[in-house]
Order: C-alpha cells, then sequence, then structure tokens
C-alpha cells in the first residue's frame, strides 16, 4: 500500500458529475491521490487523439507505437474511434490520457465541443463548462463516461484539459484553456484573450473553484489581447516545463509554441517562478503555424533518437508533428524529424508511456494496422537530386506581414541576407505604416558541403495589415440562410492586430463556383470548400480550393483537380473563377495551397492526397487559362475557362512545403459561426479596404450643402437646394431638403447679407411591408398631361395560391405613401382584369383561367402598358377555371390614347407575345415551353424584353428558367424583332437553377439588370448583371454577373421564426424613382405569418456603390446618418446695383 499524503487542498467547488457514475466496483471507487511508488518498465506508447471538425472526427481514437519508438506507430481498431460522448455537445476533441499517481490505474479528459454538429458558433463565449472523463484500470476497459461541470459561469469555453500530479499537495492539477467575461452572461469579455486556468482535484469526480494560472499578460513579448491556449507540462527531475501557444509582439510569423521553466507546478503566471527557455518553436523548426502541443519525456531506450517531444498540431491540415530534441537546458533546439509515421489526420491529442504488457493488451483487444510513414520536406524524394527538391519546395511568400519568422525546410540551416534593413534573427520587421518591397537571398548550408541559394522578392506591410480569412461553412438551413448553396461558397472575413476576425457580408459567402452545364438549359450545382487564399504573381488576390457536389460528396475533379478563382487587382472584391488546374495527380486532391515563388517564378501548389500523404507541385502560372469547348454552355462560343496543365504543371512530390500557409487558428474560427477549416492572409490596408467597401456595410459618413447665393427675394433656387451625402465607399448621393420655413420667411426678407438656413434631410418613411400579399411588385411613375401619378401593379400572392388568383389589381395615387396599405392604398385597387366577373379573353381569343403572374407597367412607344404572364386551362382555353402554371404566357396590354389608367374599358385585350415570325416563345425543339415575368427597357433608342422561359417535359428534367433577351419595336410590341437569346444562366450556386425576374435600370452609362433565383420561398435571393450600355445587348458575353448576391436573406435567431422582422426570401422587385428623383427598390418577401400566408411588398431607397453596385438593402441610418439628417446651408443675398 502506498504512503497517502496528507490533505492540504483548498475546500471543494462543489461541482460534481451530472452524468452516470461508472458501475464497475473497480473503477467507482474514488481514487485518493498519493506519492508514486516504483515504476514499471516503459517499453512503448499509447496515443489519444481527434482527427477533425465532424461528427466523426469528433471521437477518440488510439494507436500504439511500433516498439520503444515515438516516432512509428500503428492505427488501433483500423483507426475506428474507440471512445465517444453521449453527454453534452456529444463531441470530444484534445483529449490527454495519464496515469494515477499509484500507477493503478488511468484517467482521460477531453474537451466537450462538437463542430461537427454545431460548427464554432458560440465556442468561445457560449461554450461548456465541462469535462468528459474517463477512468480505466487497463487502458482496455474503461468507466461510464463522467460529464463533470469544472468551470465558472464567466468563462466562455474550457478547452484542451490536461492534468499533472503535483505531490506536494498530494494531489491533481488540472488546467484548461478558458475565454474569461465580466459578467455571468458572457457577453463583455475581459482584454486578455484567452487564458489557462487550473484546479485541484484527488479523484476526477469534485473540482476546486478554477483560478487564473497563466496569462498572455503574464509573458513579457506576448500580445496580452490575443491570450493563449493548450498547455501541456511534462516533469524532468525537480523541473516542470510548460509548453503553451501564445502570440509574440515581434519575431514569429505567427502564434507560436513557447516554453517555461518552474520548480512549482502551481506557481501563478503572476509569480515570476515560470523562466521562458524557447520562442517560436514551430516556426524555428520548421512547421507551418502550430497549436496544441502536448510534452512527454521519452523513455528509456527509445530508439526515435530524442530524450524529450514536443508535439505541435498544425490544423490547417498537417495535423501533429513531433519535434524532439535531447536537452532542455541551455539554448534549447528542437528539431523537425526527418521522417515518421502516425496515424492518419490525427489532431490535439496526448501520448502516454505504457508497459509491453499493456501495449500487447490494446494490440489483442483493438487489432493492430500498419500507417504509411509521413515524411518532412526534407526527406521528400522523388526522381532528381535532392537539394534541387528542398529548394523548389522552399518558398518565402510574396506578401508577408511585419515580424514575420522566415521559413527554413526541416532540419536545415539557413543564412539570411538582405537589401533592407529590416531583417534581424530570420525575421522581417517593418515598423512604418506603408508596405515596403525588398529582396532577400537564403542560403541553405549543407551538412556535406555546398549550398542551396534562393532570392526571393517579398513585401513586408506596414502597421495598417489585416489578416484575411477565407473559409466555407458547415450548412445549417435557410433560417439561418445557411443553406447548402450557400454554406459551400468562399466566406470572407478580417481580423486587425489582435483583433477577432469579423465576417464580411454578414457571414455569407462572396465567392460562389459555376456549376457543370450537363445538358441543355441543364446546369448541375458545384460548391467550393476548404478556400485557401495566396497571391498570384501580380499582387491580386486568390483562392484555391476543392470543387465539391451540393451534397459535400466528392467531385470527380478532387481526384486530380483544384478550383482557382483571382480577384481583379483594382476592385479586389470582384473574383472571377479561372477554373480547374488539373496537377496530374490521380490519388484525390484535398485542402489544396498555393504560394508565388518569386525565386523560381512560378507556384507551388500543396495539398494532401485521399490517404492524408502531403503532397506538392510546382505551376508555371496559375493565370495561365485556356478555353475549352463544353457542350451545353451558352457563353463565350460554348468554351469554359480552365487552367493550363500540360507543360504547365510539374510532377507530384511527396512531402511537405517549407513555406508560410496561412490557417485559421481554432480560436480565430470560434469568431466565425459554423465555419469549416479556415485560412488566413495578410492584406494591406487598402486592400482590407477595399474588400470591407464591397462586402461590408457601406455607410453615410457626411453630409454637405453648397452654398447658394441668390437675388434678394428671390428664394426659388434656394427652397430647391440639395444635400450631397458622403459614403465610407467613397461614393455620394443627393437628397432632398425640407427648409425650415421661419428661415426662410427671413431670406425672402433679406435686403442683403449672408444667411444661416436650417433643415432637414428629406427620408420619406414607406411602412415595412408596403403592401400585404402582393408579390412580383411595381411601382410607376406616370407623367401625363401635366400630371405625376403613381401605380402600383403585383401578383396577387393571397395563401400563396398566385395560379389560383382571379385578377391583375391596380392602384392609383397622387404619391407614393398613398399606395401602402397602411395609408389605405387596399382601397384603391382596381381590378384591370378578372376571370371570374368579367371571363377575360386575350386577343388569340383564349380566356384568361389564373395566374395574372408578375405585372409590370412601362411606358412602350408613348403609351402606358403591362406586361404579365396568365395561365390557361390546359383542357379547354374557354374555361376561366382550373389554370395550370405550365401554361403561363407572356402578354402585353396597352392603354389607350388619352385613357384612365384606372378604367378597365381604356385598356387593350392582353396580347401574346410572339417571336418575328409569329411562332411562341420557347425553344423550337421542344414541344412545351412557357415564359413569364417579361420587362421592358431601352438602350441607345432601341427597345428590349427580356423574360424568363423554360422548357417543359414529360419525359425528361424540366429545363431550368433562364433570363431571355430580344429587341422589340416599341410601335409593334407584340412581336419581337430579333430572334431570342439567353443572357443570364443560372449556373453559380446561390442562383439554385433559376434566374427569373429581371428589370432593368440605366445608370451612369451602364445597363444593370437585377434578376431573382433560387425558388419562390425563403430562399429566394437577388442577383445582378451589367452591361455597357452601346454593347451589343443581346450578346451573353456583353454582360457581367455579379459573383454574389445584390440582396440575400437575413439569418433569423435561434428558435425565433419572424418574418417580419428579419426579411428573407426577397426578390422580383422593380426600380422606380420618387418625387425627388431618387430611386427606389419595389421588391417582395417572404410573407407566412406577417400578413395572411403571402409574400408581402416592401420599398427601399437605391445607393449606387463607387463601383456602379446598385446596393439594395441600405438602411435609413446606413443612407443617412442620425447626425447627419440636420443640415445647414449658407445664403448670400445680394441687391443689383444701379
Amino acid at each position: 500500500m502506498l504512503e497517502r499524503q496528507p490533505a492540504s487542498l483548498p475546500p471543494k467547488a462543489g461541482v460534481a458529475a451530472d452524468g452516470a457514475v461508472p458501475a464497475a466496483a473497480p473503477l467507482d471507487l474514488p481514487v485518493a491521490a498519493a506519492r508514486t511508488s516504483g515504476k514499471a518498465v516503459k517499453e512503448a506508447y499509447l496515443f489519444v487523439y481527434f482527427t477533425g471538425d465532424s461528427i466523426d472526427g469528433e471521437k477518440l481514437r488510439f494507436a500504439i507505437s511500433d516498439g520503444n519508438n515515438a516516432l512509428q506507430w500503428q492505427d488501433l481498431n483500423h483507426a475506428k474511434p474507440v471512445l465517444e460522448s453521449t453527454f453534452g455537445t456529444r463531441g470530444l476533441r484534445d483529449p490527454f490520457i495519464m496515469r494515477s499517481a499509484e500507477g493503478d490505474r488511468f484517467f482521460l479528459l477531453a474537451t466537450d465541443l462538437s463542430t461537427g454538429r454545431t460548427g464554432w458558433g458560440g465556442a468561445t463565449d457560449r461554450g461548456s463548462s465541462y469535462l468528459e472523463i474517463w477512468e480505466s484500470a487497463d487502458l482496455v476497459h474503461w468507466g461510464k463516461q463522467r460529464h463533470v461541470k469544472v468551470n465558472t459561469p464567466r468563462a466562455g469555453m474550457t478547452w484542451a484539459p490536461e492534468a499533472s500530479y503535483d505531490p506536494t499537495i498530494g494531489a491533481y492539477v488540472v488546467y484548461w484553456t478558458s475565454t474569461m467575461f465580466k459578467d455571468a452572461a458572457r457577453t463583455k469579455a475581459d482584454d486578455n484573450g484567452p487564458q489557462i486556468l487550473m484546479s485541484t482535484t484527488r479523484d476526477f469526480r469534485s473540482f476546486t473553484t478554477p483560478v487564473p494560472w497563466l496569462k498572455a499578460a503574464d509573458v513579457p513579448g506576448l500580445v496580452r489581447n490575443k491570450g493563449m491556449i493548450d498547455a501541456t507540462v511534462l516533469k524532468d527531475g525537480d523541473d516542470y516545463f510548460r509548453f503553451v501557444k501564445g502570440t509574440q509582439a515581434q519575431g514569429c510569423a505567427s502564434a507560436d509554441i513557447l516554453g517555461q521553466r518552474s520548480t512549482s507546478l502551481r506557481a501563478a503566471g503572476t509569480s515570476g517562478e515560470w523562466s521562458v527557455i524557447a520562442r517560436c518553436i514551430g516556426r524555428t523548426a520548421g512547421t507551418p503555424e502550430v497549436e496544441g502541443p502536448s510534452a512527454f519525456v521519452a523513455n528509456p531506450g527509445d530508439t526515435g533518437g530524442f530524450r524529450y517531444y514536443v508535439w505541435v498540431d498544425n490544423y490547417g491540415g498537417v495535423g501533429y508533428i513531433p519535434l524532439g530534441t535531447n536537452s532542455l537546458s541551455g539554448d534549447v533546439r528542437w528539431t523537425y524529424p526527418k521522417s515518421f509515421r502516425l496515424p492518419a489526420s490525427p489532431r490535439h491529442g496526448s501520448v502516454l508511456a505504457i508497459t509491453t504488457g499493456e501495449r500487447e493488451a490494446l494490440a489483442a483487444r483493438w487489432g493492430v494496422s500498419d500507417v504509411p510513414s509521413k515524411a518532412s520536406p526534407a526527406s521528400a524524394k522523388t526522381e532528381g537530386d535532392e537539394s534541387r527538391l528542398m529548394g523548389e519546395a522552399w518558398v518565402v511568400p510574396s506578401v508577408v506581414a511585419s515580424d514575420t519568422r522566415l521559413p527554413a525546410p526541416a532540419g536545415a540551416r539557413v543564412v539570411w541576407a538582405s537589401d533592407w534593413p529590416g531583417l534581424h534573427g530570420g525575421v522581417l520587421t517593418n515598423g512604418g505604416a506603408e508596405p515596403v518591397t525588398m529582396h532577400l537571398t537564403g542560403t541553405i548550408v549543407k551538412p556535406a558541403g555546398g549550398s542551396i541559394v534562393k532570392r526571393f522578392t517579398v513585401q513586408v506591410l506596414g502597421r495598417d495589415m489585416q489578416l484575411l480569412y477565407a473559409y466555407g461553412r458547415t450548412p445549417t438551413s435557410a433560417h439561418d440562410a445557411n443553406q447548402p448553396v450557400i454554406a459551400r461558397s468562399v466566406h470572407l472575413a478580417l481580423g486587425g492586430d489582435g483583433a477577432a476576425p469579423i465576417p464580411l457580408n454578414e457571414n455569407y459567402g462572396v465567392i460562389f463556383a459555376r456549376g457543370e452545364h450537363t445538358g441543355v438549359d441543364h446546369v448541375a450545382l458545384r460548391g467550393i470548400v476548404d478556400p485557401s487564399l495566396f497571391y498570384f504573381a501580380d499582387g491580386s488576390l486568390g483562392v484555391i480550393g476543392t470543387q465539391v457536389q451540393m451534397t459535400a460528396t466528392a467531385d470527380p475533379s478532387q481526384t486530380s483537380a483544384a478550383l482557382v478563382f483571382k480577384a481583379d487587382p483594382v476592385t479586389p472584391g470582384n473574383f472571377t473563377e479561372l477554373g480547374l488546374v488539373d496537377l496530374q495527380t490521380t490519388g484525390g486532391v484535398v485542402k489544396p495551397m498555393a504560394v508565388w515563388d518569386s525565386s523560381a517564378r512560378r507556384y507551388v501548389v500543396a495539398w494532401r492526397d485521399r490517404a492524408g500523404d502531403a503532397r506538392w507541385t510546382t505551376v508555371e502560372d496559375l493565370a495561365r487559362t485556356q478555353k475549352i469547348v463544353t457542350p451545353f454552355y451558352p457563353g463565350d462560343g460554348g468554351r469554359v475557362s480552365r487552367i493550363v496543365s500540360t507543360g504547365n504543371v510539374g510532377a507530384t512530390r511527396s512531402g511537405f512545403v517549407a513555406t508560410i500557409f496561412g490557417h485559421a487558428a481554432d480560436s480565430a474560427r470560434a469568431n466565425l459561426p459554423d465555419a469549416e477549416a479556415a485560412s488566413s492572409l495578410p492584406v494591406s490596408g487598402q486592400t482590407a479596404n477595399a474588400l470591407t467597401h464591397r462586402f461590408g456595410r457601406v455607410v453615410n459618413t457626411a453630409a454637405t450643402v453648397d452654398a447658394q447665393t441668390i437675388a434678394a427675394g428671390d428664394i426659388a433656387a434656394a427652397t430647391r437646394a440639395r444635400v450631397r451625402l458622403t459614403y465610407s465607399d467613397g461614393s455620394t448621393a443627393t437628397r432632398g431638403v425640407d427648409w425650415d420655413a421661419d428661415d426662410l420667411r427671413r431670406l425672402a426678407r433679406a435686403r442683403g447679407g449672408t444667411h444661416a438656413v436650417r433643415g432637414t434631410v428629406r427620408l420619406p418613411v414607406y411602412p415595412s411591408i408596403f403592401a400585404y400579399n402582393r408579390a412580383d411588385p411595381t411601382i410607376f411613375r406616370y407623367d401625363h398631361a401635366g400630371i405625376s401619378q403613381y401605380l402600383f401593379v403585383a401578383t396577387d400572392d393571397t395563401g400563396n395560391d398566385n395560379v389560383g388568383s382571379v385578377h391583375l389589381p391596380l392602384r392609383t395615387a397622387d404619391s407614393i405613401a398613398a399606395l401602402a396599405d397602411a395609408n389605405g392604398g387596399r382601397k384603391l385597387e382596381v381590378d384591370l382584369l378578372n376571370r371570374t366577373t368579367r371571363k377575360d379573353r386575350t386577343a388569340e381569343g383564349r380566356v384568361i383561367a389564373g395566374c395574372y403572374w408578375a405585372p409590370e407597367l412601362h411606358e412602350i412607344g408613348g403609351r402606358l402598358s403591362i406586361l404579365f404572364a396568365p395561365c390557361f386551362n390546359p383542357a379547354d382555353d374557354q374555361s376561366s377555371e382550373r389554370g395550370d402554371w405550365s401554361t403561363v404566357d407572356a402578354h402585353v396590354m396597352q392603354l389607350r390614347e388619352g385613357g384612365n389608367p384606372s378604367n378597365p374599358a381604356d385598356w387593350s385585350k392582353p396580347a401574346a407575345v410572339r417571336k418575328k415570325d409569329g411562332s411562341p416563345l420557347g425553344r423550337a425543339a421542344f414541344q412545351k415551353n412557357i415564359s413569364l415575368d417579361m420587362s421592358y427597357f431601352e438602350a441607345d433608342g432601341q427597345g428590349y424584353y427580356t423574360w424568363s422561359q423554360r422548357y417543359l417535359s414529360t419525359s425528361a428534367t424540366l429545363g431550368d428558367p433562364l433570363t431571355w433577351i430580344a429587341k422589340v419595336d416599341p410601335a409593334h410590341p407584340a412581336r419581337l424583332t430579333s430572334e431570342p437569346r439567353p443572357i443570364i444562366v443560372p449556373d453559380l450556386s446561390f442562383e439554385e437553377n433559376l434566374a427569373e425576374g429581371a428589370f432593368a435600370t440605366l445608370h451612369d452609362g451602364r445597363v444593370t439588370l437585377a434578376y431573382s433565383s433560387s425558388g419562390v420561398s425563403p430562399t429566394y435571393v437577388v442577383g445582378g448583371v451589367w452591361a455597357d450600355a452601346h454593347a451589343d445587348l443581346t450578346d451573353i458575353d456583353a454582360w457581367h454577373k455579379y459573383g454574389a448576391p445584390l440582396q440575400k436573406s437575413m439569418p433569423m435567431p435561434p428558435g425565433v421564426t419572424d418574418y417580419r422582422a428579419y426579411e428573407q426570401g426577397p426578390g422580383h422587385g422593380a426600380f422606380t424613382t420618387d418625387a425627388d428623383g431618387t430611386m427606389l427598390y419595389v421588391y417582395h418577401s417572404w410573407g407566412d405569418g406577417v400578413g395572411g400566408n403571402g409574400r408581402d411588398t416592401r420599398v427601399r431607397r437605391v445607393h449606387w456603390a463607387a463601383t456602379g453596385r446598385p446596393i439594395l438593402d441600405m438602411t435609413a441610418e446606413e443612407e443617412v446618418a442620425p447626425q447627419n439628417r440636420a443640415v445647414t446651408m449658407m445664403v448670400t443675398a445680394t441687391t443689383p446695383t444701379r
């Protein structure tokens, strides 16, 4: 019996297990802490780990060493999970395993976090307060899971638990990572970032109240508000060595591992008893950015060649990397082994020294299987010279942040020289505000003689640098505006120095993959996952990722190719899909990454194959594209862009690339709700601003009114003065002003002098729901006979039964506001058509049986006209009942000269719009077609119709609805004058195979079409295309599509369904102008439970961004900031001299 240590623990916190306790007697008894007696000889190891951000990946797997070697491993249970959680989030990460102080049993702790189920949203502020704990007497049989609350109410999470035995108190010291908050609601974080808390326990059932153990502020040189995570401890003799991830203010390329030494395990970080023995451990050893250190002492006789190990976790796809050293004294040097064999895709875990007997028992219980060998960059061997390959796989990125430590191949010694004084000890520093371009020479001195020399051109960013993050999201639902077609796109976020990343575009996708054209008007949608950022040779942003199907199953291209996008170097928010690049492999391409090698003047692309092995190759030019003839693709002469492979892509190599690939740490991803693997890239303040202007909110920054000079007594010009508004992206706008009546009266009496006239910016307020159960709306300003009227027409969507609609209602009023339901607008409705009371008959003699879809008001050939799509009874075109959507057909009706818009008798019979040869709209090769959502605009004196069209089939899949265009003679509006051509093909994932409801507006020499996509549901979304007004507008290649929606759904909070407050399914809108000439956008949104179950009309003002893009979702506060709404105009009154 071991001698017991007298109890000396602080009072217990009173927290205990929520879950069931183990039933087996040996595991159900309390395990009292005690001094360690003799130890059995350890000749093997057990490794416990998780594998990734998925439900299966967040279960615990076991592996055992191949003999007494911490670098060679064998899978247990065929690499399948051994333990999984049934409590809390049901996810397990960061497992830690230890032997009890008595040596008679084992404890296993793990983080309670399931990103595979819930993503990263709330992980650092609404995370678990529990640890998941198991006990075992033999490593084979495990007791029941214990779900134990250990943290305080003000802790945001409980991550990466570990424990060490402290003989001075006869208890275990347990430590973990938490973000701490100033309030119990966890809304106001303290300014320390993540920190390490400590608690003590004797039995791993009850724990003392945790106290701070280590903060970034405790370590000189660390950035306080970035905090630290993932503490691990090894004991050697009387010394404790603690390793943790932190961010240095300078001298390290990224957050990295630092080491400390103390003779007191429980000494607080503020005590000064922990001294720093090593910084930037991972990068100095040649790893990419790492976290999750796990430290242990090697067994006697370990054949791996090291006495001490710190394993580090690269969350960017490499997984665990074992670093080793033979001394923890003096200048500690950690080595990246030239070869090692770990399980596939291991993430943060821990290693336990075990006996030969324990190893044999584990092998007998779970079965052993070998895993393939892993290699560091220095050991990559293919044909050719090893030195050449080492040089090819060694790259300094063309753009880096200040305080970047330069990369080096594993085990290599590099001597650096520069033509710029900001190089110190292998670290580039720029203390200025502006980027600095410098030339860098790196020389690898080979131990056997000779050297490898590379010369890089590098831009070191200045103080305004920000980190740009790219990521996909785990799909949830349309309720969250995060359905698969949105989630599987590239999302972007920006984070300044020390600041958490902030998602752009409200955490909605900004780059969407183009689908595959599989038939006539058929597109198979595609998504993109694991996006990685890089710079092209010309300095423009690039994204490389994996193309997937919408079900997230592997796309056939994943066998050998990656998908690449390139940003416009002038407007970085505009990305172009360059296409797939075939990397000349058949083993699969997972998590591809790219970097421009300015020394070799080519790119290096790295990835993981399906087996998890690291691969890389060289690409001479990732922007070198070719056009491949592709059946069914309607644009560019049927040719689709692909990146050239033959003669452009090199041979596939094995191993890692020694460079700086930015990967977002788990703590950063926790600020990106539902984010999957994220990459990061340093960008200049200028680029960050451009991206913010494109994908952030554009807001009003100033309001000014030019000074006026008037003739005394003549105030007319002054009353018409408008305010000029300036916005955060550099754009401007004007608005009318309501000038103070008293000030105007005083001005009218003034015979001279300069006078201040106060005013309020005119911002008409419309009801949030302009018209209930009215979809596809149009408001038209009708000027005739010197009178201006406003007309409103829309689809009746009462009860979502728009097919069964009985009428075409029109409202007429003297103001826009008077058209709204809240202002009595519903009472103004007049039925221009009504199939139940008048049995409306078309010019061709058919009787309308329903629909009356998407009516639009236009002036065509000088006559007020309505374009709409009625439907008919497919069995009897003389019946006014049982209309079928499959018969909708675009029609036009016109008001007679001098007619009253509100008098049904003054309108012509609806006439079907036909091609110039008199045939129906649609693809002639298909027997049945429908046409709808017709609109009209003029450019360069030519009239055009646009409409949505699809073919129907009883034996095959329906065609996707495309938007078409044709010329029309306004004098004969029922007949086209050119052949119809498609101009909007819904091949981006957010479009979801639909392009309808296009409406045109002309602005600054451009024609912009806003159109709608997805389906009539909360997923409806607005896209846009534009063309030069002087171009051939019937040519699809004249039109440029915006790569992300112009208007999208708002996510709703969990448990809330409120379509009034959280606008979803916006779309099918029209542009108009108010009495001041300000452009408005009239559209509908999903309306279930708002005013019935039909879609509802809303109205917003339009703002034009500096780049010419229409902003359709600007709020009133963004349009004119409240502090800018009161304005003053200085007016000078002059009196004529005689």
